[in-house]
C-alpha cells in the first residue's frame, strides 16, 4: 500500500508540472488532459486526480465542468467502478447534444450506454450505443468502434439473442483487425465462439476458440493463454473429446486467479465429472462452495448429491439436498427480479423515448428524424428481446441426462407458474385502478392501464399457442387414422394391427398435438422402432392390452418394454406405470 501511495503521488506531481509547462494553447486545462490520457492506463491515479480538481472545477467555464464531468465517469468506469445512477451522465449528454459538439458527443453516448448497462436497462443502452456509431466520424475512431460494437453484442447476449450479438461482435472483430489489437480479436472470438455455443453450434464455437487460442500462444500473452486453455477444455468436455480437454485444462489451472477461479473450477468439476474422476470432481465442487457464484454453487450442490447418492451417505445427501434447493430458489427469485425489472425498464423507456421526440423536434427537423430512426431501432429489439426472452426459457435443456428429466418437469411447472404470476399482477393492477380511479389522478391511472394492456397482450399470447395446440389435439382424436384404430382394438374377431405405412401419417397427427413430445423423447433416449411405437401409442391415450393388440405383441412384452425405458432414461428400476407417467408430460 504504501508503494502505491508513492506512486500516485508521483502520477500526480508529473500531472501538476505538466499543466505548468504547457503553452496555453489546450482547449482544456493540461490537468483535464493528463486525466484523459491516464484513465486508459491507469484510471485510480486519474481518479485521484480528478477528486483534487473538484474544487478549481467549480469557478470553471461550462465547457472545462463537462468535460470533467465526463473524464470522472470515463475514469470509474475503467477503474470498474459500477454506475448507480444516470444524474451524473445525463447533463453532460445533454449539453453536448444541444452544443452538437463532434468531439465529444459519441463518447459521451457511450458512457451513457455504459451507465444504462450497469443500470439494467438494455433497451435504453442499446440506442446509446446505436447513436454513439452514428455521432463518430466516417473514417478513423476503429477502437472506439470495436468497444461500441461489443458492449452491443455482449448486451444482446445476456437477452439470449445469440444471432443479432454474433453480428455486433464480427463488427467489432473487423475494427480490432483495422486497429492491429490483438488482445482485443482474442476477446472478439472467444465471444464469437461463444455465442455458436448459445446457438448449439459446437463445431462453430471449437474452430473460433481454437483461433482465439492460437493467437494468444503466438503473442505470449499468459493472462490470454490461460483463459482460451480453460474455453477450450469446457468444449472439449461439452464434446466428449476428453483427451484433448486434458492437457488444456491443466495448463487453466495452474495460475487461477481469484476473478477467474469461479469459472475455471466449475469447468473442472464438470470434466472430472464426466470422466468419471469422482474424487477430482467432488475436490473441486468443494471449492467452489468457497467463492463461486450463485449459478457455480448451485451446480456444486448438484454434483456432491449425486456423489453422495452414488456412496448412500444419507446425512449428506439431506445437506447437499437442502443446499442445492435453497440455491435453485435464489436463482429463481434473482431470475423473477430481473424479469419484472426489464418489464418496468421499457416501459419507463417508452416513456422517456416520447418525451426525447418532443424536445428534439423544437431543436431542428433533422434531429427529429434520427430521433424517429433510433426509437424504431429501440422498439424493435425491445420487441424482439421480450419475445425470444419467452422462447428461450421455454427451450431450455440441461446437457446431462441426469437432470434432463427434471428440466422437462420444470418447464411444465413453469408454464403455469407464468399464467399465475401473471394473473396474480393483473389481479393487483385491476385493485390498483380501483382505487386509483377513486382518488381521480388520472396519470397514474393511465399508467396502470397501459401495463394491464402489457399484461393482456402476454396473457393472451399463452391463451393462442394453447388454444392452437387444443384444437390440433381435437383433429388428432377425431381423425379416420385414430378412430381406425379404436375399431381395431375393439374388434370381435380380434383384428387388431397398425401397418407399416400407418406410422408416418400418425406422427405427422402427433407432431402438432403435442410439439415436443418427440423432441423431449429424443432428447432422454434414443427408442428403437418397437419402444417408439409404444410410446406413440401411450400419448394417444391407448391402454397397455390395447397397445399390445395393435402391435401384436404380448402383453408382457409392453410392460417390459416399458419399464426398460424407465430404467434407461433414469437409472433406476421402475414400474410401467411409471414410465407412462413420463410419456404424459413431455
Amino acid at each position: 500500500m504504501p508503494l502505491m501511495k508513492t506512486l500516485h503521488h508521483i502520477i500526480l506531481l508529473f500531472c501538476t508540472l505538466l499543466g505548468f509547462c504547457a503553452c496555453g494553447h489546450k482547449p482544456y486545462p493540461s490537468p483535464l488532459i493528463a486525466a484523459d490520457s491516464l484513465t486508459n492506463v491507469h484510471p485510480d491515479s486519474a481518479i485521484t486526480l480528478l477528486k483534487n480538481l473538484e474544487d478549481t472545477m467549480r469557478n470553471a467555464p461550462q465547457a472545462t465542468q463537462m468535460y470533467y464531468r465526463l473524464l470522472c465517469i470515463k475514469a470509474n468506469d475503467k477503474a470498474y467502478i459500477r454506475h448507480t445512477s444516470d444524474s451524473l451522465i445525463l447533463p453532460v449528454l445533454h449539453y453536448y447534444m444541444e452544443k452538437n459538439d463532434k468531439r465529444h458527443l459519441a463518447e459521451a453516448y457511450y458512457y451513457a450506454g455504459r451507465v444504462y448497462r450497469d443500470l439494467g436497462d438494455a433497451p435504453q443502452a442499446l440506442g446509446y450505443f446505436q447513436k454513439a456509431i452514428t455521432s463518430l466520424p466516417e473514417s478513423g475512431q476503429h477502437s472506439m468502434r470495436s468497444k461500441i460494437y461489443s458492449q452491443m453484442g455482449t448486451l444482446l447476449a445476456y437477452q439470449d439473442i445469440y444471432d443479432e450479438a454474433i453480428k455486433m461482435f464480427r463488427e467489432s472483430y473487423k475494427y480490432d483487425k483495422m486497429e492491429k489489437d490483438s488482445v482485443g480479436i482474442i476477446y472478439t472470438l472467444r465471444d464469437i465462439g461463444n455465442m455458436y455455443q448459445g446457438l448449439g453450434q459446437l463445431d462453430s464455437t471449437l474452430f473460433y476458440l481454437k483461433e482465439a487460442n492460437r493467437l494468444s500462444m503466438q503473442i505470449r500473452h499468459t493472462e490470454m493463454f490461460n483463459m482460451m486453455q480453460g474455453q477450450l477444455a469446457s468444449i472439449y468436455t461439452d464434446l466428449q473429446m476428453y483427451d484433448s480437454a486434458r492437457i488444456p485444462l491443466q495448463n487453466a489451472l495452474r495460475d487461477v486467479e481469484r476473478p477467474n477461479k469461479s469459472g475455471t473450477y466449475s469447468i473442472a468439476a464438470h470434466f472430472y465429472d464426466e470422466t468419471k474422476q469422482t474424487d477430482s470432481a467432488a475436490w473441486y465442487s468443494n471449492e467452489l462452495l468457497k467463492f463461486g457464484n450463485v449459478y457455480a454453487k448451485r451446480t456444486a450442490y448438484r454434483r456432491l448429491l449425486e456423489h453422495a447418492i452414488e456412496r448412500n451417505g444419507t446425512k449428506q445427501m439431506l445437506h447437499y439436498l437442502h443446499e442445492h434447493l435453497r440455491y435453485i430458489d435464489s436463482i429463481q427469485g434473482l431470475r423473477r427480479t430481473e424479469t419484472a425489472y426489464r418489464m418496468h425498464s421499457l416501459y419507463n423507456y417508452q416513456l422517456r423515448e416520447k418525451e426525447n421526440l418532443r424536445l428534439k423536434a423544437e431543436n431542428q427537423q433533422k434531429s427529429l428524424w434520427i430521433v424517429i430512426i433510433s426509437s424504431g431501432f429501440l422498439l424493435a429489439v425491445a420487441s424482439f428481446i421480450a419475445y425470444r426472452q419467452y422462447s428461450q426459457r421455454k427451450s431450455l435443456m440441461l446437457k446431462q441426462q441426469l437432470e434432463k428429466l427434471r428440466e422437462i418437469e420444470k418447464e411444465n411447472r413453469k408454464k403455469i407458474e407464468f399464467l399465475e404470476r401473471y394473473n396474480s399482477h393483473k389481479e393487483e393492477l385491476n385493485k390498483g385502478i380501483a382505487r386509483i380511479s377513486l382518488s381521480e389522478n388520472e396519470e397514474q391511472k393511465r399508467q396502470q392501464e397501459q401495463r394491464m394492456e402489457l399484461l393482456n397482450h402476454i396473457l393472451q399470447q399463452q391463451v393462442t399457442e394453447e388454444e392452437q395446440e387444443k384444437q390440433a389435439q381435437e383433429l388428432l382424436f377425431s381423425s379416420d387414422l385414430y378412430q381406425a384404430l379404436q375399431e381395431r382394438t375393439n374388434s370381435a374377431r380380434g383384428e387388431a394391427y397398425v401397418t407399416s405405412n400407418e406410422w408416418e401419417p400418425l406422427k405427422a397427427l402427433i407432431r402438432p398435438a403435442y410439439p415436443k413430445f418427440f423432441e423431449r423423447l429424443y432428447s432422454l433416449c434414443t427408442p428403437n422402432e418397437n419402444e417408439l411405437h409404444v410410446c406413440m401409442l401411450l400419448k394417444l391415450r391407448f391402454r397397455p392390452i390395447e397397445i399390445a393388440r395393435l402391435l401384436q405383441l404380448k402383453r408382457e412384452s409392453i410392460s417390459s418394454i416399458r419399464k426398460r425405458l424407465y430404467q434407461k432414461v433414469t437409472g433406476n428400476k421402475g414400474t410401467p406405470e411409471m414410465w407412462d407417467k413420463i410419456v404424459h408430460s413431455l
